[in-house]
């Protein structure tokens, strides 16, 4: 009798534990790129498995990411990074084409962060940090409860879908991961490496990304008082600004790709990349032009984001006409390899 319950027993914990273990649990700065060129030369107690305690599954976890806001090291797997990277970077309203490519770009940029530190490239504790100035956006599960509120578990659901259909899979060239730098919307062509940060990298140059120039948001004007330019351009020390502002931003030119975005400008007599100076004064892109009427300095500028990489809309786009995740990944990483 007592045989007959243990063997009762053994097969409810496996009709338990077997739909778990058929799930498979296997981000942009300059920074990154000197890594990548380099090279060439949660929530705390998430996913916890079935037998292991809080701390058993800290001790083990394959993900370590600095919060910045908090100064605290948070230990994940893999899929829950992920899941709260994606959250962070992309709409949950997009495409679930569009999401599996986010989930790619993301667990890549991982990979190579992690490879960085196994190389001694890398020296810090934590594997990888929120800061998107740095790396990429993480939202725990309680900041996506909070972003999302009654629509949390149908985004969640939909994202994780997503991040589980991708779970391993990374874009990489000459057998290491690649920086997978990715932006909100370009102006029609997203840009080359060297413009925005210099180096060359083949698989991040200029392609056209489709349904970016239909984009409702595509143009949006930012006004500055010379006194407001003056203050921000102030984080650069090396910046010496005249008396006369007309004559502060001076020899602009533009990447031969087409895209519209400033290559160069001397400011204040300093030669700056146009990416830089965008960060400087927090445009919304280097795809800008410049006029200095009546007092004010008025900028035009297109797109949104440093325009490196995958344009997250264009991939939302291509998903909508009928592309799959592996054929954005392809138009925006030429010479990058899925595997």
């Amino acid at each position: 009798m007592k045989s007959y319950f243990l063997l009762c027993f053994v097969l409810a914990f496996l009709m338990f534990v077997s739909p778990l273990a058929s799930l498979d649990y296997s981000k942009f700065s300059k920074d990154n790129v000197k890594t990548a060129l380099s090279f060439l030369h949660t929530e705390e107690g998430d996913g916890l498995s079935l037998f292991e305690s809080r701390d058993e599954a800290e001790e083990n976890a394959k993900v370590k990411v600095l919060q910045a806001s908090s100064g605290k090291i948070l230990k994940m797997e893999d899929l829950e990074y992920v899941v709260g990277c994606v959250a962070g970077e992309m709409s949950p309203t997009y495409h679930e084409e569009a999401l599996k490519a986010q989930a790619v770009a993301a667990y890549t940029n991982l990979k190579r962060q992690q490879l960085a530190k196994v190389e001694g490239k890398q020296t810090e504790e934590y594997d990888i940090t929120n800061d998107t100035g740095k790396h990429q956006a993480y939202l725990t599960k309680e900041e996506r409860q909070k972003t999302w509120g009654n629509n949390f578990s149908i985004y969640e659901e939909k994202i994780t879908k997503a991040a589980q259909s991708v779970a391993g899979q990374t874009l990489t060239y000459k057998d290491k991961p690649i920086v997978a730098s990715f932006f909100s919307l370009s102006p029609g062509r997203s840009e080359n490496v060297k413009e925005i940060w210099g180096g060359n990298l083949p698989y991040l140059v200029s392609v056209v990304c489709p349904g970016d120039s239909l984009a409702p948001n595509l143009v949006t004007e930012q006004k500055f008082s010379p006194e407001e330019v003056r203050k921000l351009l102030e984080a650069d020390s090396e910046i010496q600004l005249s008396d006369n502002p007309a004559e502060w931003l001076q020899d602009i030119t533009y990447s031969e790709s087409g895209s519209g975005a400033v290559s160069e400008l001397t400011v204040g007599g300093k030669r700056l990349r146009g990416n830089a100076f965008r960060a400087l004064l927090g445009l919304k892109s280097p795809a800008f032009s410049v006029e200095f009427t009546e007092g004010i300095f008025h900028f035009t500028v297109r797109g949104n984001g440093h325009l490196c990489g995958m344009s997250q809309y264009s991939a939302d786009y291509m998903a909508r006409q009928g592309s799959n995740y592996q054929e954005i990944l392809k138009n925006f990483y030429p010479e990058a390899t899925l595997s």
